[in-house]
């Protein structure tokens, strides 16, 4: 049996009280920052150690820290640039945001608080505000099975990585995911439908006819206007994380109880590919595929499954038995005038992303004189 071992992280916010040292130490870090992103822009440096030793002694004449605070401001600086530079803008960045990440070597964790290393031998102590899902991870890191790497801390929490090899086994059955507006169907081949109805649209159309009402405020009293978008905006995020996650939970617990490898389409850049006018540009993006599917993606490899990605192209439209092109055959119902083959679209994407990674498709007694007709799959409908 294949056995593939990976690293998987997750970052876990923790709340902390701040005071004024830490604030202090944030507003330096960030003026480590846009000296590193200055120096290095004035001379398109683009080498972390070209720069970690340019800037070392003015560094080192400027700020009495840890040098570790030095190296961690060129990395964050670095990325910035390229970041930005990959966007083709023209000019420097800068850091505007209070933040700063510590390697290992600056900080100590203890669960309920971490040490921070400012100067030699000169620590801050940070207590941790946490409810019992950070708990989970303080328990099982206590008991060694959890390891910790780059901190980030900013004005309001502090996101510790907790790291876990897990070991990836290569399943027999898989269980193919297609993500859409309103709900999420994946098709296995034990075989299963599962159909997750969500209300991500929903809350999307929502929050945007509330922002829309709120800016015609915004020429009367721009600043209530303002604070009023960034309420509801916060509040959409929330909301649409919340469900997510649960949506997310369902598919892995599914996947976690028979055993099933996950597929799921490689849709990165699709926003760029399609282009049908501002009503479709605005519904791809408050589409949450990516959101949905790094949550998938890390819990299922928590729980020791497999994630892969195949091509989406042609998922909908070709038939999963000939490869023949499906045609419209009533609401969201599509039939193969070859064959015969009909199912519902998005049942249709879930048997070709199956049949593109190699894994058995859901087939019942199969005749070789006649067409072959997909078998009823059993379907589990969840409202979210």
């Amino acid at each position: 049996m294949y056995i593939q071992i990976v690293e998987v992280v997750l970052g876990v916010p923790f709340g902390y009280e701040p005071n004024n040292e830490l604030n202090k130490l944030l507003e330096d870090f960030r003026k480590m920052i846009n000296f590193c992103i200055d120096y290095a822009h004035k001379r398109r440096i683009t080498s972390y150690a070209k720069l970690r030793k340019g800037v070392y002694e003015e560094w080192k004449r400027r700020w009495d820290y840890s040098t570790h605070f030095c190296h961690s401001a060129c990395k964050i600086a670095l990325a910035m640039l390229k970041k930005y530079r990959k966007k083709h803008r023209e000019g420097k960045t800068e850091a505007k945001k209070l933040f700063m990440q510590l390697d290992p070597e600056l900080y100590r964790f203890y669960g309920d608080k971490i040490r921070i290393s400012v100067r030699p031998r000169q620590f801050l102590f940070i207590n941790l505000k946490f409810g019992e899902y950070q708990k989970k991870f303080i328990y099982s890191w206590k008991e060694g099975k959890l390891k910790i790497g780059e901190v980030t801390i900013n004005e309001n929490k502090i996101i510790i990585p907790f790291k876990k090899e897990v070991d990836l086994q290569n399943p027999e059955e898989w269980i193919a995911i297609d993500i859409n507006e309103s709900n999420v169907t994946a098709v296995s081949s034990n075989p299963h439908v599962l159909r997750i109805d969500h209300e991500l649209r929903t809350v999307h159309t929502t929050y945007f006819i509330i922002r829309r009402g709120i800016q015609k405020l915004a020429k009367y009293k721009p600043r209530t206007a303002q604070k009023l978008l960034k309420k509801y905006s916060d509040r959409e995020k929330r909301r649409t994380e919340d469900l997510c996650h649960k949506i997310s939970k369902k598919i892995v617990d599914f996947a976690k109880q028979h055993n099933l490898g996950i597929v799921m389409e490689d849709l990165k850049g699709i926003r760029k590919r399609i282009k049908k006018g501002r009503q479709m540009n605005r519904r791809l993006h408050n589409w949450n595929f990516r959101r949905l599917q790094f949550y998938v993606d890390y819990k299922a490899k928590l729980n020791g499954l497999p994630v892969v990605y195949v091509n989406p192209k042609g998922t909908s439209s070709l038939c999963p038995i000939c490869g023949g092109r499906l045609a419209p055959n009533g609401h969201r119902l599509m039939r193969c005038l070859r064959c015969g083959y009909e199912k519902d679209r998005d049942v249709t994407a879930g048997i070709n992303m199956l049949r593109m990674r190699g894994a058995p498709l859901p087939l019942k007694a199969i005749n070789e004189d006649s067409n072959p007709l997909l078998s009823e799959m059993e379907r589990i409908v969840i409202k979210c």
